[in-house]
């Protein structure tokens, strides 16, 4: 779904320049995050779409592509957007990595423990933005579930096998995840928030809950 957006920003010459440069940039909000994975969800519906964005070797191609579409985006949002995300998963991926510093993460008492964990080792996003992606990925169908060499059950992201349950039950814990939660409007709908996953009407069990439920207790 990103790898054209992850290559207009992560290639070796752009991304230390834009990961510098989007440490610098105004906080953006969850509806401009919401926004963008909207606009690639519908390019991953739309075939047509899809082949356009294969095409698509700029920035500024990309961006003319949304607007057509009636996704006004900036280069600055979409920097945001890739990077903070590639800054999260790193640290994920460090923490399946190193023993050491998942132990770190996963003793953190609070969101705001856990980020300045992640600062110390280079990593830097914000309580919110690792909120919007896990709970994301958690309502995702995307998650996997594979066995280990001893038979555990791991969920884990498509995004390099990392194992993601860790984190989901972490940040349910410290309540910025919610148990339950579906991001789609409903027909009948108490409140007024449609984005808020947090009140009953938005509420499901996603595909993924009792694999998690599962390695809880394995």
């Amino acid at each position: 779904m990103y790898y054209q957006l992850w290559n207009l920003f992560l290639s070796e010459d752009k991304y230390f320049y834009w990961k510098e440069k989007v440490k610098l940039l105004p906080k953006f909000d969850h509806f401009t995050w919401q926004k963008i994975i909207d606009f690639l969800s519908l390019v991953e519906q739309n075939f047509f779409l899809s082949t356009q964005l294969e095409k698509i070797d700029s920035i500024e191609a990309f961006l003319l592509l949304a607007k057509e579409n009636g996704y006004k985006l900036t280069q600055e949002a979409l920097a945001w957007f890739v990077i903070t995300r590639k800054q999260i998963w790193d640290l994920l991926d460090a923490a399946q990595k190193i023993p050491s510093l998942k132990e770190q993460l996963l003793a953190a008492k609070n969101p705001q423990q856990f980020i300045k964990i992640a600062a110390e080792h280079r990593f830097h996003f914000s309580v919110e933005e690792l909120a919007w992606l896990l709970t994301e990925v958690k309502c995702s169908p995307e998650l996997v579930s594979l066995n280990n060499s001893v038979g555990e059950i791991l969920t884990a992201s498509n995004y390099g096998r990392i194992e993601i349950g860790y984190w989901i039950w972490l940040a349910e814990d410290w309540g910025i995840v919610p148990p339950f939660c579906h991001l789609h409007k409903s027909d009948n709908f108490v409140s007024e928030n449609i984005r808020n996953p947090f009140f009953l009407d938005r509420c499901f069990l996603p595909k993924s809950y009792f694999t998690q439920r599962l390695m809880s207790v394995v």
